[in-house]
């Protein structure tokens, strides 16, 4: 099942790096990559692709979080000082994960519409192909025909109590097959699995799937 999470917190109506034209308390980061259109996140919000500057930001220590499939993550601390502007020049580094002796398993929370389900997804060298505990949802995804492989921030229903445990924040996987898309959030353990463990876990599994499924890709030509 997977986790998608993205709200805002406290009482404030009003998106936390919102600021009134007096304000005279924030700065802001101009946000540059080496590669091109590369996801931006702000303190685990979705905030835009390089390059781009992000006003209104309240002064004090931020995280900076930059991805995009086929490359490494790049995160760092980034100080912003009131009515400045931080600069921040990421260089993306290409994905050299070994992958595992294959096929390998994940145990994952698959998202349905509503709620979800438990279970594991046992990747192969040419599918995805998943059971729930139950065994009342089962599905088989052939590698080459995915449409996309990524990884997004977004809601991740029953997360809490009987979810993940941790906030409710959290980087899901996510394949898109002819007619469907599919959200995942893999854990270790079990689904009290810390979110820090979980995405790492996440991580993981997308960086697997995400390598098999780049080498099915068609070079594009040049019209």
């Amino acid at each position: 099942m997977i986790f998608f999470v993205c709200f805002s917190y406290g009482n404030d109506p009003r998106p936390a790096s919102a600021a009134t034209p007096q304000d005279n308390s924030t700065g802001s980061i101009r946000v540059k990559s080496d590669a091109t259109a590369v996801q931006v996140f702000l303190d685990d919000k979705e905030a835009g692709a390089t390059p781009v500057i992000l006003k209104d930001i309240p002064a004090g220590v931020h995280r900076l979080m930059l991805i995009k499939e086929g490359y490494e993550d790049h995160i760092e601390q980034v100080q912003v000082v009131a009515q400045k502007a931080a600069s921040v020049f990421a260089v993306m580094k290409r994905l050299t994960a070994k992958l595992p002796d294959l096929p390998v398993d994940f145990k994952v929370m698959h998202q349905h519409r509503l709620g979800y389900c438990v279970g594991v997804i046992t990747v192969s060298s040419e599918a995805l192909d998943y059971k729930s505990e139950k065994a009342d949802d089962v599905f088989h995804l052939p590698i080459k025909e995915l449409k996309s492989v990524s990884r997004s921030w977004g809601p991740v229903p029953g997360v809490g109590p009987s979810g993940i445990n941790g906030p409710t924040d959290a980087m899901a996987f996510r394949v898109e097959a002819p007619g469907r898309a599919y959200g995942f959030l893999a854990f270790k353990d079990s689904t009290a699995d810390p979110v820090s463990v979980a995405s790492v876990k996440t991580k993981e599994l997308f960086q697997v799937v995400y390598a098999l499924w780049s080498t099915t890709l068609k070079p594009k030509e040049n019209k």
